[in-house]
């Protein structure tokens, strides 16, 4: 199950660094239980950055992504700015976020 995707956005001189942790257990669908069957393939698959309701990227990620992921990326931005982060996963669960840059 997804929890919270946990969200911080800190401008410094002009420059944003955004730090997404999503939490997600990201099986590959290769790994086997104990009793050795395959563990079915359960990822996030692809996700969007949004900054003041405008595309800022697009990523796309896959099976080989460890659980709960951390990405960060930085950007030119300033206080106040508006963030959304949207993720897919391979079930078509989709879960978002929002921030203000700090």
């Amino acid at each position: 199950m997804i929890s919270s995707i946990k969200v911080l956005a800190m401008e410094e001189s002009g420059i944003v660094r955004l730090k997404i942790i999503i939490p997600h257990q990201n099986e590959s669908g290769t790994r086997k239980d104990e009793q050795g069957v395959v563990i079915p393939a359960y990822f996030v698959r692809e996700g969007s950055v949004t900054l003041n309701g405008a595309p800022l990227l697009d990523i796309e990620l896959g099976p080989s992504v460890s659980k709960d992921p951390f990405l960060q990326f930085r950007f030119p931005g300033k206080k106040g700015d508006a963030l959304k982060v949207a993720f897919l996963d391979n079930q078509n669960a989709l879960f978002s976020a929002e921030a203000v840059v700090l």
